[in-house]
């Protein structure tokens, strides 16, 4: 699959011919590229400044996906990372939170602070959902007068009900950014945390895995640096956490909630004429039909590993479940790679993990809609050989956030290519004699006439150091037979080949109709590798048995 010659490979690919890929399941929700920072981080902070740290975590974690506004390059050294992050958490606490006052960040100028933060960023974009029955009690005890939902100019403050697990889930699957407060002591402020993750099923006990933000120091790790704080939670006449071997009441939670659903559809990913791979699958499911463009570009990093990008660009044709389009879109990680990057459309969740790359967006998004583009992307520690793999798209309930008990839309089996084990392989590079191989250019089966017609396209391409003399090109498969006649070839040129295999009604071909093509099939070329001479597809007929 290499892009010396932007080799594009059409396949029609049945649930059948990729029924493996059903067998993935995502475990859980998490966000693996939320920002973790340290109460360490400055030395003026304390244990007081939890509140400023988690708001400035989810704003970053926002700011990732499109939202870019609410961190900049504060320290001016060119990138915004977590430095900016503390930086901006250092400005709310100080400015808008009031950490430092006697009373420090309530829960009331913790909601305040981050709304007014938002609003001027980004106005009349936002929902800020509160849930704490006792909040507008709260509000009023701080002087502020009567609560109202457009007490901030430019977001809404959305009272809710209390806190509960379903209501985390929830707000966390919808791609918010979600706190909880603690009432970790009666004699302080709350301990706030961010939302990091769940599992999608109950402990023996009955208790929800959970992890969260949690800006206490790890001294496991090397550096400033918060803590994953996995934990469970469980609903009795409240949300309670186990915080610190204590049963600890979930008294306060907040989403930061975009107030229109976040776009999933994007423009098609130009693949470079130096990428190492390109190949084009249009895949037929129960539900419509998508097309996966995938493009392979490497980097050797100076004294540093050889990094594989991996870019998908993933059209929906006319796939439609329940109204709405593509919601999930998985490719398995069958050799154990390394990632280094991951990106997807905005707002979906990414993760690296369980056998595979996971994006799934956000409930509520109708995802990728007919006649949409959607690109995904991950790095791996190279290098690494372009393949064949059976990998997994979904639908999705648009509208209605999901819950453990929902029925979820069918996993489609999907065929693209991804990354393999890397094998080298003397036959792809030049020699002093000829070397023939063959890739497979289209393949289509139509039916008119009451005939079928399979139709399929070759590229035959001299990759040796020395020309190759006339030879044949064999089409072979349990329907039929055909063979074409290649001419001369210099090296590093190519030459095209069709075949036609035509059936009539009552020979209606199987499905999928497998094939193989071979170039030189008599050995009539004495080439430098004689075992890269075959390539294999399949394509399926209307109405095939």
């Amino acid at each position: 699959m290499k892009r010396w010659w932007l080799l594009v490979v059409i396949a029609l690919v049945a649930l059948s011919a990729v029924a493996s890929a059903q067998d993935a399941v995502l475990e859980g929700y998490v966000r693996d590229d939320l920002q973790l920072i340290s109460q360490q981080s400055l030395p003026t902070w304390s244990a007081r400044w939890t509140g400023p740290i988690e708001a400035a975590t989810i704003l970053a974690w926002l700011a990732d996906h499109g939202y870019g506004q609410f961190v900049r390059d504060y320290n001016g050294d060119g990138v915004v990372d977590e430095q900016d992050t503390i930086r901006l958490a250092d400005d709310l606490g100080r400015m808008l939170m009031a950490t430092d006052s006697r009373r420090g960040t309530t829960d009331v100028r913790l909601v305040l602070g981050l709304a007014q933060y938002v609003a001027g960023l980004y106005p009349n974009e936002f929902v800020l959902k509160i849930y704490d029955v006792g909040f507008p009690s709260e509000v009023a005890q701080e002087g502020l007068g009567a609560y109202s939902p457009d007490m901030v100019p430019g977001i809404v403050l959305e009272m809710k009900e209390e806190p509960s697990i379903e209501a985390y889930k929830a707000e966390m699957q919808a791609a918010e950014g979600v706190i909880l407060g603690l009432v970790a002591n009666p004699d302080s402020s709350n301990a706030y945390l961010a939302g990091r993750s769940f599992l999608f099923e109950n402990t023996v006990e009955g208790y929800t895995p959970i992890d969260l933000a949690l800006s206490e120091e790890d001294r496991w790790l090397a550096g400033i640096q918060g803590q994953a704080l996995q934990t469970v939670g469980v609903m009795n006449d409240a949300f309670f956490l186990d915080y610190h071997g204590q049963w600890t009441p979930v008294e306060f939670m907040l989403a930061l909630s975009p107030a229109h659903e976040p776009l999933s559809s994007g423009q098609p990913h130009p693949c470079p004429e130096d990428a190492i791979a390109y190949d084009v699958t249009l895949n037929t499911t129960t539900y419509g039909r998508v097309s996966i463009e995938e493009c392979v570009t490497r980097e050797q990093v100076i004294g540093g590993p050889t990094l594989d990008t991996y870019t998908y660009s993933v059209t929906n044709i006319d796939f439609s479940y329940g109204s709405c389009g593509i919601c999930l879109f998985f490719i398995p990680n069958l050799s154990g790679f390394v990632t280094t990057n991951m990106t997807g459309p905005a707002m979906w969740m990414l993760h690296a993990g369980w056998g595979g790359w996971w994006w799934v967006a956000p409930s509520g998004s109708c995802g990728i809609r007919p006649g949409e583009v959607g690109i995904f992307s991950f790095t791996v520690i190279g290098p690494t050989t372009d393949t064949w793999v059976s990998g997994s798209i979904s639908g999705c309930i648009g509208g209605t956030p999901p819950t453990i008990a929902a029925t979820k839309p069918p996993m489609l089996g999907i065929r693209t290519t991804g990354p393999g084990k890397y094998v080298p392989d003397d036959g792809d590079e030049p020699g002093d004699c000829p070397d023939l191989i063959v890739r497979i250019k289209s393949a289509t089966c139509t039916y008119e006439g009451r005939e079928f017609k399979v139709e399929i396209e070759v590229t035959v391409i001299n990759i040796g150091g020395a020309a190759s003399a006339v030879t044949f090109v064999r089409l072979e498969s349990d329907s039929g037979n055909d063979t074409g006649l290649i001419g001369a070839l210099a090296p590093g040129a190519s030459e095209d080949e069709s075949f036609t295999l035509t059936f009539t009604a009552n020979q209606v071909p199987p499905c999928p109709l497998d094939f193989t093509v071979e170039v030189d099939p008599y050995g009539a070329v004495e080439e430098c590798n004689e075992d890269n001479n075959i390539a294999e597809g399949s394509v399926f007929c209307p109405n095939c048995k």
